[in-house]
């Protein structure tokens, strides 16, 4: 993940028009269905039996969020009909832009969501026939993630055994979940000792995932059974289940709505009583998307998760999908403690009453707490 710089796109429309009209129905408005936040990269769709023509984007083709993009329009030289009114419409809402038709219109794309936005630009004519183009850009980000290297303030035992996929803080205590099939677990930790207060043992055909704590409840996903659990906190007592499509890797809380991954660059926003999906996150660095989210922690209005297979921490901004900071944990299981089923760096737990940041790994003997430490911004 190197810095690079920002550059500038200008786009042009050119839209030969004809008499006739088309339904806006052809297409998705809502930005999160899954048939159009899916799609990627971004496409640029005319339907058939339009007579006109998108010259410009290519399809795909990445904006840095905050440019403002021209969009140019041109009639047909045998249409005699005039512009009534312009809707300028992205990810199914009204976007606001300057400019007249037929001429130039200027969108600006300060405060949008980084990936996959959909465009939609509905034109009226004066004899009251309409078209409608979709249109679909890639915004990038426009930021250069802080870097950050850690201190570790303590180190504590952890099993050897515990092959963790979530981990969470309540209470003086970690909550945790552990994979691979036969062996799950969810479990209750003593952090000093590294001591297993409370475990449940999962189905053999189930493979344990990420793990949060939600209005007082535990809730634990599986990896491709497209199921996950409700536990009361205490007793570990199932309270229900949740299903979803995707394959389950990370999970969080904000207080109201649930943050998950599949081992995308997706952030999934769920309705914690049914998991249904509200919205999706995509997340981009300045170098473009950040695959292989994995375990999630909600710190002080961010999302911090894993890189699956790295040693990398990344820090995101859940409204625009942007990554403001990398924690780089190369070198933090020393060597002496490393033996054959050792497996990579995953699990984030904050303990926000105290400030106190956890991490550990798959078969890690170590749990660190650490404090991140800035290198360059």
């Amino acid at each position: 993940m190197h810095a690079r710089g920002h550059y500038l796109l200008f786009l042009t429309f050119i839209f030969f028009s004809f008499i006739g009209s088309c339904s806006e129905s052809s297409s998705p408005e809502n930005g999160s269905d899954a048939d159009l936040s899916s799609r990627s990269p971004a496409a640029t769709d005319i339907p058939a039996g339009l007579s006109g023509q998108v010259l410009q984007p290519r399809a795909g083709e990445t904006f840095t969020r905050g440019e403002v993009i021209p969009v140019v329009f041109s009639l047909g030289d045998d249409d005699s009909r005039s512009v009534s009114s312009v809707t300028f419409r992205v990810d199914g809402k009204d976007a606001e832009f300057s400019g007249n038709l037929p001429g130039t219109l200027l969108w600006d794309s300060s405060g949008q969501p980084v990936g996959n936005r959909q465009i939609r630009i509905s034109v009226v004519f004066d004899d009251g026939s309409g078209e409608t183009y979709p249109l679909g850009v890639v915004i990038g980000s426009d930021i250069v993630p802080d870097r950050y290297t850690y201190r570790i303030v303590n180190s504590y035992p952890h099993d050897s055994r515990a092959f963790t996929q979530g981990l969470v803080y309540s209470g003086g205590y970690l909550y945790e979940s552990t994979g691979q099939y036969g062996q799950s677990t969810l479990r209750k930790v003593e952090i000093e000792t590294g001591e297993v207060i409370r475990s449940l043992n999962l189905d053999r055909q189930l493979f344990g995932e990420g793990l949060c704590l939600h209005d007082g409840k535990l809730y634990q996903l599986t990896w491709k059974s497209g199921v996950g659990f409700i536990y009361d906190k205490e007793s570990f007592r199932v309270l229900g289940k949740v299903h979803y499509q995707t394959e389950g890797w990370g999970l969080t809380s904000d207080g109201t709505s649930l943050y998950k991954t599949d081992g995308s660059h997706y952030i999934y926003v769920l309705e914690p009583q049914y998991f249904t999906e509200t919205r999706r996150i995509e997340v981009f660095d300045d170098n473009g998307r950040v695959e292989n989210l994995n375990e999630l922690e909600f710190i002080d209005g961010k999302i911090y998760a894993n890189i699956f297979d790295s040693d990398e921490i990344v820090i995101i901004e859940t409204e625009s999908g942007r990554v403001t900071g990398i924690i780089d944990l190369s070198g933090l299981l020393d060597k002496q403690y490393h033996h054959p089923n050792l497996d990579v760096l995953n699990g984030i737990a904050y303990d926000k009453e105290n400030d106190r940041l956890f991490v550990t790994g798959k078969n890690w003997p170590r749990l660190f707490e650490i404090e991140p430490v800035l290198v360059s911004r």
